[in-house]
Protein backbone atom coordinates (compact mmCIF):
# COMPACT_ATOMS: atom_id res chain seq x y z
CA UNK A 1 0.00 0.00 0.00
CA UNK A 2 2.82 2.41 0.96
CA UNK A 3 4.62 1.56 -2.28
CA UNK A 4 1.52 2.35 -4.37
CA UNK A 5 1.06 5.63 -2.50
CA UNK A 6 4.70 6.56 -3.11
CA UNK A 7 4.36 5.76 -6.81
CA UNK A 8 1.18 7.84 -7.03
CA UNK A 9 2.87 10.81 -5.34
CA UNK A 10 5.90 10.51 -7.63
CA UNK A 11 3.71 10.39 -10.72
CA UNK A 12 1.76 13.43 -9.50
CA UNK A 13 4.98 15.37 -9.01
CA UNK A 14 6.30 14.39 -12.43
CA UNK A 15 3.05 15.31 -14.15
CA UNK A 16 2.94 18.66 -12.36
CA UNK A 17 6.57 19.29 -13.37
CA UNK A 18 5.70 18.93 -17.07
CA UNK A 19 5.58 22.22 -18.88
CA UNK A 20 2.22 21.35 -20.44
CA UNK A 21 -0.07 19.20 -18.31
CA UNK A 22 -3.57 17.95 -18.94
CA UNK A 23 -4.69 20.16 -16.07
CA UNK A 24 -3.37 23.23 -17.90
CA UNK A 25 -5.17 22.20 -21.08
CA UNK A 26 -8.46 21.89 -19.19
CA UNK A 27 -8.02 25.20 -17.35
CA UNK A 28 -7.00 26.98 -20.56
CA UNK A 29 -10.12 25.76 -22.34
CA UNK A 30 -12.30 26.90 -19.45
CA UNK A 31 -10.71 30.37 -19.32
CA UNK A 32 -9.89 31.10 -22.97
CA UNK A 33 -11.83 28.59 -25.07
CA UNK A 34 -11.19 25.50 -27.20
CA UNK A 35 -8.59 27.21 -29.39
CA UNK A 36 -6.41 27.87 -26.34
CA UNK A 37 -6.54 24.20 -25.37
CA UNK A 38 -5.48 23.25 -28.91
CA UNK A 39 -2.50 25.61 -28.69
CA UNK A 40 -1.25 23.97 -25.49
CA UNK A 41 -1.77 20.50 -26.94
CA UNK A 42 0.23 21.65 -29.98
CA UNK A 43 3.16 22.75 -27.81
CA UNK A 44 3.35 19.28 -26.31
CA UNK A 45 2.64 17.28 -29.47
CA UNK A 46 4.17 19.39 -32.25
CA UNK A 47 7.18 20.71 -30.34
CA UNK A 48 8.15 18.87 -27.17
CA UNK A 49 7.25 15.34 -28.27
CA UNK A 50 8.30 15.81 -31.90
CA UNK A 51 11.66 17.51 -31.38
CA UNK A 52 12.86 16.12 -28.04
CA UNK A 53 15.64 14.12 -29.76
CA UNK A 54 16.58 16.76 -32.35
CA UNK A 55 19.73 18.88 -32.24
CA UNK A 56 19.62 22.41 -30.85
CA UNK A 57 19.53 24.08 -34.27
CA UNK A 58 16.37 22.21 -35.27
CA UNK A 59 14.78 22.93 -31.88
CA UNK A 60 15.52 26.65 -32.16
CA UNK A 61 13.99 26.88 -35.64
CA UNK A 62 10.87 24.90 -34.71
CA UNK A 63 10.14 26.78 -31.50
CA UNK A 64 10.88 30.19 -32.99
CA UNK A 65 8.51 29.51 -35.89
CA UNK A 66 5.70 28.19 -33.66
CA UNK A 67 5.83 30.98 -31.08
CA UNK A 68 6.03 33.74 -33.69
CA UNK A 69 2.56 32.77 -34.91
CA UNK A 70 1.11 34.38 -31.78
CA UNK A 71 -0.21 37.91 -32.37
CA UNK A 72 1.79 40.90 -31.18
CA UNK A 73 0.05 43.25 -28.73
CA UNK A 74 1.22 45.76 -26.14
CA UNK A 75 1.25 45.19 -22.39
CA UNK A 76 -0.90 48.26 -21.94
CA UNK A 77 -3.58 46.86 -24.22
CA UNK A 78 -3.48 43.31 -22.85
CA UNK A 79 -2.74 43.89 -19.15
CA UNK A 80 -3.35 47.60 -18.57
CA UNK A 81 0.26 48.31 -17.52
CA UNK A 82 3.26 49.60 -19.46
CA UNK A 83 5.66 46.74 -18.67
CA UNK A 84 4.57 43.22 -17.74
CA UNK A 85 6.30 39.85 -18.05
CA UNK A 86 3.58 37.33 -18.89
CA UNK A 87 3.99 33.62 -18.28
CA UNK A 88 4.04 31.20 -21.18
CA UNK A 89 0.57 30.14 -20.05
CA UNK A 90 -0.87 33.67 -20.21
CA UNK A 91 0.79 34.42 -23.55
CA UNK A 92 -0.35 31.21 -25.23
CA UNK A 93 -3.75 31.31 -23.53
CA UNK A 94 -4.51 34.87 -24.62
CA UNK A 95 -2.76 34.29 -27.98
CA UNK A 96 -1.14 37.72 -27.83
CA UNK A 97 1.71 39.58 -26.17
CA UNK A 98 4.82 41.71 -26.65
CA UNK A 99 8.51 41.01 -27.25
CA UNK A 100 9.26 39.95 -23.65
CA UNK A 101 6.43 37.42 -23.81
CA UNK A 102 7.74 35.85 -27.03
CA UNK A 103 11.18 35.64 -25.42
CA UNK A 104 9.88 34.05 -22.20
CA UNK A 105 7.77 31.48 -24.05
CA UNK A 106 10.58 30.44 -26.40
CA UNK A 107 12.96 30.12 -23.46
CA UNK A 108 10.71 27.81 -21.41
CA UNK A 109 9.73 25.59 -24.34
CA UNK A 110 13.39 25.20 -25.36
CA UNK A 111 14.31 24.47 -21.76
CA UNK A 112 11.61 21.76 -21.70
CA UNK A 113 13.19 20.38 -24.88
CA UNK A 114 16.49 19.98 -23.08
CA UNK A 115 18.35 23.02 -24.37
CA UNK A 116 20.96 24.12 -21.81
CA UNK A 117 19.68 27.28 -20.06
CA UNK A 118 23.28 28.51 -19.80
CA UNK A 119 23.17 28.95 -23.57
CA UNK A 120 20.02 31.10 -23.56
CA UNK A 121 19.81 34.75 -22.56
CA UNK A 122 17.00 37.29 -22.41
CA UNK A 123 18.67 40.07 -24.39
CA UNK A 124 17.81 43.76 -24.35
CA UNK A 125 18.62 45.43 -27.67
CA UNK A 126 18.04 48.63 -29.60
CA UNK A 127 15.95 47.76 -32.64
CA UNK A 128 15.39 49.78 -35.81
CA UNK A 129 11.90 49.24 -37.19
CA UNK A 130 10.82 49.51 -40.84
CA UNK A 131 10.12 53.21 -40.35
CA UNK A 132 13.65 53.84 -39.13
CA UNK A 133 12.65 54.40 -35.51
CA UNK A 134 14.97 53.16 -32.77
CA UNK A 135 13.06 51.14 -30.16
CA UNK A 136 13.83 49.22 -26.98
CA UNK A 137 13.31 45.53 -27.71
CA UNK A 138 13.94 42.06 -26.26
CA UNK A 139 14.99 38.89 -28.05
CA UNK A 140 16.17 35.46 -26.98
CA UNK A 141 19.86 34.92 -27.67
CA UNK A 142 21.40 31.46 -28.02
CA UNK A 143 25.13 31.34 -27.33
CA UNK A 144 26.92 28.90 -29.62
CA UNK A 145 29.97 29.11 -27.34
CA UNK A 146 30.11 29.88 -23.58
CA UNK A 147 32.03 33.12 -24.20
CA UNK A 148 31.08 34.47 -27.64
CA UNK A 149 33.91 36.32 -29.36
CA UNK A 150 31.79 37.79 -32.13
CA UNK A 151 28.20 38.30 -33.21
CA UNK A 152 28.57 35.17 -35.35
CA UNK A 153 28.55 33.14 -32.13
CA UNK A 154 25.14 34.48 -31.03
CA UNK A 155 21.91 33.28 -32.64
CA UNK A 156 18.89 35.56 -32.36
CA UNK A 157 15.31 34.39 -31.87
CA UNK A 158 13.10 37.46 -32.25
CA UNK A 159 9.48 38.11 -33.07
CA UNK A 160 10.27 40.65 -35.83
CA UNK A 161 12.12 38.16 -38.02
CA UNK A 162 10.87 34.63 -38.82
CA UNK A 163 14.40 33.23 -39.16
CA UNK A 164 16.95 32.25 -36.52
CA UNK A 165 20.05 34.16 -37.57
CA UNK A 166 23.44 35.10 -36.12
CA UNK A 167 23.42 38.58 -34.60
CA UNK A 168 25.90 39.56 -37.34
CA UNK A 169 23.11 39.03 -39.89
CA UNK A 170 20.58 41.17 -38.03
CA UNK A 171 21.43 44.78 -39.01
CA UNK A 172 18.08 45.89 -37.58
CA UNK A 173 19.46 45.11 -34.10
CA UNK A 174 21.55 48.24 -33.69
CA UNK A 175 22.99 47.47 -30.28
CA UNK A 176 22.95 44.61 -27.79
CA UNK A 177 22.62 46.25 -24.37
CA UNK A 178 22.32 43.54 -21.74
CA UNK A 179 21.91 39.77 -21.41
CA UNK A 180 20.19 38.18 -18.42
CA UNK A 181 19.10 34.73 -17.26
CA UNK A 182 17.77 34.30 -13.74
CA UNK A 183 18.21 30.52 -13.96
CA UNK A 184 21.96 30.88 -14.30
CA UNK A 185 22.68 34.27 -12.71
CA UNK A 186 21.32 36.97 -10.38
CA UNK A 187 17.52 37.20 -10.27
CA UNK A 188 15.87 40.58 -10.80
CA UNK A 189 12.47 41.31 -9.23
CA UNK A 190 10.84 40.64 -12.60
CA UNK A 191 12.61 37.29 -12.94
CA UNK A 192 11.69 36.23 -9.39
CA UNK A 193 8.04 37.04 -10.05
CA UNK A 194 8.14 35.26 -13.40
CA UNK A 195 9.68 32.20 -11.77
CA UNK A 196 6.92 32.08 -9.15
CA UNK A 197 4.18 32.63 -11.74
CA UNK A 198 5.64 29.90 -13.98
CA UNK A 199 5.79 27.46 -11.08
CA UNK A 200 2.13 28.25 -10.36
CA UNK A 201 1.39 27.88 -14.08
CA UNK A 202 -0.38 31.23 -13.99
CA UNK A 203 -3.03 31.55 -16.69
Amino acid sequence: MKLLLSIFILLSVLLNARLISQDIEIKAEKKYGKSAKKRFISIQKDLIDKYKDANDTVKLEAVNSWVNRVKYDSDMHVYGVSDYWATLYQFVGKDRGDCEDYTITKYYILKALGVDPHKMKFTYVVYRDKHGRLLAHMVLAYLKTPHPKSKNDILILGNNNPRVLPASQRPDLIKMIKMINGDTGPKSKKWKKLEIDMQRKKL
